[in-house]
């Protein structure tokens, strides 16, 4: 067989790009939990395009101006960049794009005649209700708390992601026609079995609201970490001289300490059981605990409150039981006292399915909500998606999860066997509005361009990371802190993207052919003009400095 280029699909999928033309795909655009279209991104910023790229966002990721703050970044721990000088910043490119590319006007589908509720507004809520809407479906949201956002609306600080950035995407995201019902909690204020007879279908994504105690003695006089986060959003009660001791080293219990700090804690420390190489958290925020003076105790366990004091001792492993306890080998017997006046305990979440509890739905052990590959629970018509599904995850494994609901809904409620292909296209009225292609999904799957597949990766320059700006939060310690990026920056980041796996119509391969068989077309890129005279010698694809050619093996000649 001759060459075959996988060439980047510059259309707004929904749903997977056709794989017959994208055939391979970047290990980030792999990692992403929300599917982003990473390199599509990257290619018009650097164009750019900003409102093109807002665009592409959008068709993965109503919530990018947040995501781009907030998410850990693992498409940037997998950038294949980082082999040859340092990963892109994928998450800043993201953020640039929400913010610099323009609002596009979307354009729901005619109405179906459909409706469906959504309990709760985070991530994976109003992800949901913003596809769900788009394919033309009455959505309704409940939501307990009196704004909308979720997590992180109501507990993520200011100087990770300013109020106004949620405030704007759920603004957008009603805009199409959604109704909110706030200060409204499913089970107390309507019960499950009414919306269930009153809509078509119904998604719950509460996500894990209720905080895990540590069962240890005078875990009483502890404080719930979000609690104190949501308590601190809205009021900032200073917290002079106070030592503060936080139980958990993950995401959650940075901010904790993080926000403890600009309340005026005079020390802050983390207590977890995790080893240092192995926090839950991402390098910058470990870094920024550094130069904050937070101190970190890796690899202990508390044992004990009392009054002034954590009593905690040095671990050598530990684990968790299919309930989620934990089960732990300590080192010797000799126990550390580290002083509190205030411990906040951030020892992991879980959920709240006491409005379910009548119908039933099955549970997984740690009491999550089991759902099959069309997102529906064991209760038919009841679909869930988020942290009540998966149990604590990151805000864009929920935009992800949300999305995919969404997809399944639209399935269900249309009777069709699966989901099929669905994109945003520009109509006749300039409004960007979803196209559904009802013909069976390629069943192909993109493969995966690992570093060492890109034989000519000296074709990219090397080029420093550019780093994001910082603002100066001296006058208001609770601003943000990452200013992020300009136009100028922006472009010079993205030209970084060695676009792995896509073609970038450099021309190597034409070049490298001996029997002058690839041939290029303006807008088109390379292609193989005469099949039968290929030799099979991979000239192109060593010359190839994306990884994007493949030659299928068997190899066959015609002589």
């Amino acid at each position: 067989m001759p060459p075959r280029f996988s060439k980047e699909v510059r259309e707004y999928h929904i749903t997977d790009v056709p794989v017959k033309r994208q055939r391979r795909t970047s290990p980030c655009e792999h990692a992403c939990p929300a599917e982003n279209r990473i390199q599509l991104v990257e290619t018009l910023i650097k164009e750019g395009r900003f409102d093109e790229a807002r665009m592409a966002l959008l068709s993965r990721n109503p919530l990018a101006g947040t995501t781009g703050r907030v998410c850990p970044g693992l498409c940037e721990e997998k950038c294949n960049r980082r082999s040859y000088d340092e990963g892109v910043a994928i998450r800043a490119l993201e953020r640039f794009a929400s913010e610099r590319g323009a609002v596009p006007s979307l354009r729901p589908m005619d109405d179906s005649g459909k409706s469906v509720a959504v309990i709760g507004s985070g991530p994976a809520g109003l992800t949901a209700a913003f596809y769900l809407r788009l394919l033309g479906h009455r959505v309704e949201i409940f939501e307990a708390e009196p704004v909308l956002g979720g997590v992180p609306r109501v507990n993520i600080p200011d100087f990770r992601l300013p109020k106004n950035v949620p405030d704007a995407e759920v603004g957008l995201i009603l805009s199409l026609g959604i109704t909110a019902h706030t200060n409204t909690k499913v089970g107390r204020d309507v019960s499950m079995q009414t919306l269930l007879d009153n809509f078509d279908a119904c998604l719950t994504t509460t996500g894990n609201p209720v905080q895990r105690m540590l069962a240890v003695p005078g875990i009483e006089s502890a404080r719930p970490a979000t609690t104190f986060l949501h308590e601190s959003n809205m009021r900032r009660d200073p917290l002079p001289g106070k030592s503060v001791v936080i139980l958990g080293g993950g995401g959650v219990a940075f901010d904790c300490a993080f926000t403890a700090k600009r309340l005026g804690a005079s020390s802050v420390s983390l207590v977890f059981p995790e080893k240092a190489d192995r926090i839950k958290t991402t390098e910058d925020e470990i870094r920024q605990a550094h130069d904050e003076g937070i101190v970190l105790y890796p690899s202990h366990l508390t044992t004990a409150l009392e009054e002034g004091k954590v009593r905690a001792r040095r671990l050598t492993d530990f684990r968790f039981d299919e309930k989620g306890e934990l089960i732990a080998e300590f080192e010797d017997d000799v126990t550390y006292d580290i002083p509190g006046d205030m411990v906040i305990c951030a020892s992991g979440l879980k959920p709240d399915t006491a409005f379910l509890d009548a119908l039933a739905p099955k549970r997984t052990p740690r009491g999550h909500l089991e759902v099959g590959t069309d997102m529906m629970t064991s209760v038919p018509g009841l679909f869930a998606a988020g942290d009540i599904v998966t149990g604590p995850a990151t805000v864009t494994s929920a935009v992800g999860s949300g999305r995919k609901a969404a997809v399944c809904i639209h399935a269900f409620l249309s009777k069709q066997a699966e989901p099929v292909e669905i994109k945003l296209d520009l109509d006749e009225n300039g409004s960007f509005t979803p196209v559904v292609n009802r013909a069976k999904a390629c069943e192909l799957t993109q493969h995966v361009v690992e570093f060492s597949e890109i034989r000519n990766p000296d074709y990219h320059e090397h080029a420093a990371r550019t780093a994001q700006r910082v603002n100066d939060t001296s006058m208001l310690p609770f601003a943000e802190i990452k200013a992020g990026f300009n136009d100028e920056e922006a472009v010079t980041e993205a030209e970084r993207c060695m676009h792995c796996g896509h073609c970038i119509d450099c021309g190597t391969c034409v070049e490298r052919c001996p029997d002058y068989i690839l041939e290029r077309v303006e807008n088109e890129g390379p292609f193989v003009r005469y099949p039968q005279e290929c030799w099979h010698c991979a000239a192109c694809r060593i010359g190839c400095p994306t990884g994007s050619i493949d030659i299928e093996f068997p190899i066959t000649h015609l002589v």
